[in-house]
């Protein structure tokens, strides 16, 4: 069990790539006379300078501190008409976190050609983690009300939930030999579960995730007959696979329907007993389940 614990931990180890705007080269062309052959002056009658932004990014915005009297746009380049004594410039790109107050790292002269190379680079960072948590009902095998406190990392979704189980068992007995019943009870089902899932977008509304882990079942008995026996309380461990359907209502809330089997493991001396005599108890520990709810994330 640790090992399969040890499993799912592991799984949601993940980095993503985040993007940032980098000025990686500003210098002076000594040879271009651009800025020199059609001078463009500023409102006080200074020739202004030429700055040649190379990018492959069509999308990016330069925002220089004392703004741009002429702008042309030329493929993978940016030219600007920036007055003298332009200190720094802003670079935006939507989506992208911007490059502001970017300090040159030259004077900015009058009918100089200056040439910079803007890039987006990319670094890596930790992960953001996305709680969630769950209300919702158990259909089949344990029925009755569940919660989940979950979290995600870039769809990668970790899970520990709960069923309390409404529905009970028979009247079931136990005898040694052919005497009386020694032992009586009905049985109610509890259940705790880890669970690790990949979610995966059909649509902007949809997704689908597939589902692992493991569930701990405890059989919490009432006595028919008062005898002080063992069997009062019986447990098992199983394993789960399933695949959760996920509907978007708003950012935050969803609405999800469940299926999934489960795979008995292990029982303890009474589980087992219950489970040959009893089809309900051995549903509890192996077979399909159901489960619909709503998850909120925050």
């Amino acid at each position: 069990m640790k090992k399969i614990l040890l499993l799912l931990l592991l799984a949601t180890a993940h980095v993503m790539m985040a993007q940032d705007i980098k000025i990686t080269k500003f210098e002076r062309n000594y040879t271009s006379l651009i800025a020199s052959m059609n001078p463009v002056y500023d409102n006080t009658g200074e020739a202004c300078a030429v700055i040649k932004f190379f990018t492959r990014d069509e999308g990016i915005t330069i925002e220089p501190n004392l703004g741009v009297l002429k702008r042309q746009n030329l493929q993978g380049e940016i030219r600007l008409w920036v007055p003298k004594g332009t200190k720094r410039i802003t670079v935006r790109r939507r989506g992208l976190l911007p490059l502001t107050g970017y300090e040159i790292p030259l004077a900015i002269e009058p009918k100089v050609t200056y040439e910079a190379t803007i890039s987006i680079v990319e670094k890596a960072e930790a992960s953001k983690f996305d709680f969630y948590v769950g209300a919702g009902f158990n259909v089949m095998s344990i029925s009755g009300p569940s919660l989940t406190l979950g979290f995600d990392i870039q769809q990668h979704h970790i899970e520990l939930g709960g069923v309390y189980g409404l529905n009970k068992s028979d009247d079931l007995y136990f005898y040694q030999g052919n005497s009386d019943p020694i032992a009586g009870y009905h049985y109610q089902p509890l259940r705790i579960q880890l669970s690790y899932g990949y979610e995966l977008p059909l649509t902007d509304m949809f997704s689908v995730m597939p589902q692992v882990g493991l569930g701990f079942n405890v059989y919490t008995g009432e006595e028919v007959i008062k005898s002080g026996s063992t069997y009062g309380t019986a447990s098992s461990l199983s394993a789960l696979g399933g695949v959760r359907l996920m509907a978007s209502i708003t950012k935050q809330l969803k609405v999800h329907v469940t299926p999934e089997y489960d795979f008995g493991l292990t029982k303890n001396d009474a589980c087992k007993l219950l489970s040959h005599y009893d089809d309900k108890c051995k549903s509890w520990t192996e077979g399909f389940n159901l489960n619909i709810g709503l998850l909120w994330s925050f």
